[in-house]
């Protein structure tokens, strides 16, 4: 019997885990008590690891389609049979067509994101790109690097606690923005420390919180412009921080004027006499931390919104402050950068759509690459890799996914299990949970003050990690990939800990596996010794790198493409508003819908809605309803929220059905994505396309047969 120590990365976390094995099976899985993030504590995500380790459905092999594309037909093959199929099929498609033709719609969860950048660079292809990159976290990490030089997050593990919490468009207590995020909120809150919530749904916070603001969906902009502009009228910001450490404060202030108070109130549907409150409570509160979720990034206005929100606890003077919004450390990489070796004349071909700011990461559009494969213009994707990202459930627009995905000439999909994109590749391979890997990664985000260890303490089957793959594939195919083995990748990254922070020089790989992690002593006010990493070296108010692209370097707002308000003809046929980013606990964006302890204990998916208009459509608490819109319909049950705005539905998003059986299980019953569309109007900047301010109507669906079937998978008969 032997323990190891090894962080958890069932979601974007990294919660330290003890695993016990035994003859070589995990027999035990609990949440360390030194973990520096969960502190003892696992989700039931993290707990359910054993039962999702040995699943009987689990992949644990690679598999060839030997039918049609989508029929479900596949054989077993070797992974000798895998790398040869793979790279004989992707250089063939690179000789004909150039490396620009190969791309990806990798996910996130696992740790293998910079490792599979550094594969398209390996390749020479522009287009590998992130089916999240414009609605998750990259409007919001890039508008902070606009502004900032950084990212930065609340401060919950200083010396001095936060005097308040402002959680704008999240709910870290249920989705955990990345996992551990939900003790440190939950402990805020038991601690008594006020928080102010802004969201349109009822969030478990915003039913504990001081202050809610139920805001109409779409509208964060033109309410983040408006409290900016009371904290100046109010003479609520630093003037000190203003005055030294700011460029452009004069222009926002003017910009910030077309906001005022009674139009804000009118745009976001939140009374005037809330808005004022909540920002004269963010002008005095100190230290204030902000905890932004991704539901404003998934608007037109995402950038600009991003960035008027991250200004708003740095001019009430909460920035990098003990308690208050802190900057990333930046202890170590995640991953490690690409090699650098596509010349620039491919780079050009980047399928970015000209948009600036995803250009700068060498990242493909996740839409204009399905677009591409589907027009063929400006040139065909003909081959692609899909790692960690169940596309069909991910993506905006699910039907155009799934009929672009159908046409690629060769399609390599990695992950866990079988799911409906996966039915969709011509070689599905196996890939390794947390507990079957090796790896360092620096977490999170949010604050970067930790560098994690995973340690591999069994082997499930033939799972590998990407980085196997990536590593294997490459020297196999002739592509330089610039590492030859995983501990190789390893000690780079603590050679690049021991250069940032030569405290460590010493530190070594070994050590960081026996002793789990790695927390630095955080440092604060850093701009006051090293200034921001900005090209004027302040906080940047007015964008100098938006204005050199040629935009408009003031954050500003618009109304959403689809909404009462810009389309009332639409509105008329469709007379609520939808919003489509409910999540469960017990998921992970499209993951775990076949792991039974978790499904029994959040079975199906919900749309909110609120007594009033679930009366008025004829439905009540429990049914099954219909949501529907121009795209399409989909089925969900209802829940009713005497706190909702009658005006506003909320559904749950990443919903497939397991029990429903292979190859579709259902996809396209409960799936929120057949509701968006990722079809322009984008995001000016990052690309980002609107899935939380649609329009749609409900209707009672009686006809609905999900429940029997669940009924029966669960009791191990027809679906099984």
């Amino acid at each position: 019997m032997k323990v190891y120590k090894t962080a958890c990365r069932g979601c974007h976390g990294g919660c330290l885990f003890d695993i016990t094995v035994e003859d070589g099976t995990v027999v035990q899985a609990r949440p360390a008590k030194d973990g520096p993030l969960n502190r003892g504590r696992g989700c039931v995500k993290g707990m359910s690891i054993i039962e999702q380790m040995y699943h009987p459905d689990r992949l644990t092999y690679p598999r060839r389609r030997i039918g049609p594309r989508g029929s479900g037909q596949w054989e077993r093959i070797t992974w000798d049979q895998a790398y040869e199929l793979i790279a004989e099929k992707m250089n063939e498609l690179i000789r004909q067509y150039g490396p620009e033709c190969i791309s990806s719609l990798t996910g996130t969860g696992r740790h293998h994101l910079p490792y599979f950048f550094r594969l398209g660079n390996a390749i020479g292809t522009p287009n590998f790109s992130s089916a999240g990159a414009p609605i998750c976290l990259g409007p919001r990490r890039t508008a902070a690097i606009m502004t900032a030089g950084l990212f930065a997050g609340v401060d919950y593990y200083g010396s001095k606690r936060p005097g308040g919490i402002l959680v704008w468009g999240a709910n870290p207590a249920i989705s955990g923005a990345d996992g551990e995020l939900q003790w440190f909120i939950k402990d805020a809150v038991r601690e008594g420390i006020p928080i102010v919530v802004i969201d349109p749904k009822p969030t478990e916070l915003a039913k504990q919180a001081k202050l809610w603001l139920r805001v109409r969906p779409g509208t964060d902009g033109a309410l983040a412009l408006g409290i900016l502009n009371l904290l100046f009228s109010e003479d609520l910001y630093d003037h000190d921080f203003v005055e030294r450490y700011t460029y452009g404060f004069d222009q926002l202030r003017e910009r910030c004027k077309e906001y005022p108070l009674d139009r804000v109130s009118a745009i976001t549907g939140i009374p005037a006499e809330q808005i004022l409150a909540a920002a004269r409570w963010i002008g005095t509160t100190k230290p204030l931390g902000l905890e932004q979720g991704c539901a404003f990034e998934q608007s037109v206005n995402a950038m600009d919104t991003c960035r008027a929100i991250f200004m708003i606890p740095a001019l009430t003077g909460n920035y990098d402050v003990p308690g208050g919004f802190v900057e990333s450390m930046e202890i170590a990489p995640a991953g490690l950068p690409p090699c650098n070796q596509i010349p620039q004349e491919r780079l050009d071909k980047a399928l970015t759509g000209g948009l600036p700011f995803l250009k700068r990461d060498t990242m493909a559009h996740p839409y204009l690459v399905l677009e591409a494969i589907r027009t063929g213009k400006p040139y065909k994707i003909r081959g692609m890799f899909i790692h960690a990202n169940n596309t069909l459930l991910s993506m905006a627009d699910a039907r155009h996914s799934y009929e672009c995905l159908r046409a690629l000439d060769f399609l390599v999909y990695m992950d866990l299990f079988m799911n409906p994109t996966a039915e969709l590749a011509d070689v599905v391979l196996p890939a390794a949970l947390w507990p079957e890997v090796d790896c360092v990664f620096a977490m999170p985000e949010f604050g970067d003050q930790v560098l994690l260890s995973q340690q591999k303490c069994v082997q499930v089957g033939e799972c590998k990690t990407d980085e196997e793959f990536i590593i294997e594939l490459c020297r196999r195919a002739g592509w330089n990939y610039g590492f030859t083995d995983q501990r190789s990748m390893m000690e780079a990254q603590m050679e690049e800990l021991a250069r940032r922070r030569p405290e460590y020089r010493d530190f070594s790989l070994d050590d960081l596996r026996k002793q789990g992690y790695l927390a630095p002593q955080r440092t604060y006010y850093n701009y006051k010794r090293q200034g921001f990493h900005t090209p004027t070296g302040k906080f940047e108010l007015w964008s100098t790198e938006m204005a050199r692209v040629g935009a408009d370097p003031l954050p500003s707002w618009q109304e959403p493409p689809e909404s009462p308000v810009s389309n009332p003809e639409l509105a008329q046929q469709y007379p609520l508003i939808l919003t489509t980013g409910g999540r469960q606990q017990s998921f992970f964006i499209s993951n775990n819908r076949q792991i039974k302890s978790l499904r029994r204990r959040e079975p199906f998916p919900l749309v909110r809605m609120h007594p009033d208009t679930a009366r008025n459509c004829g439905i009540a608490e429990g049914d099954w309803v219909w949501i529907e819109n121009q795209r399409g319909r989909i089925t969900q049950k209802a829940k009713l929220e005497p706190e909702m705005d009658p005006r506003v539905v909320s559904c749950d998003f990443g919903w497939w059905y397991p029990e429903a059986g292979a190859p579709g299980y259902g996809w396209e019953e409960s799936n929120a994505n057949i509701l968006t569309c990722a079809a322009p109007p984008h995001d000016r900047f990052m690309g980002s396309y609107q899935l939380r301010a649609l329009l749609c109507k409900v209707y009672p669906n009686p006809s609905c047969t999900i429940e029997e079937r669940y009924r029966r998978w669960m009791e191990g008969g027809a679906g099984q």
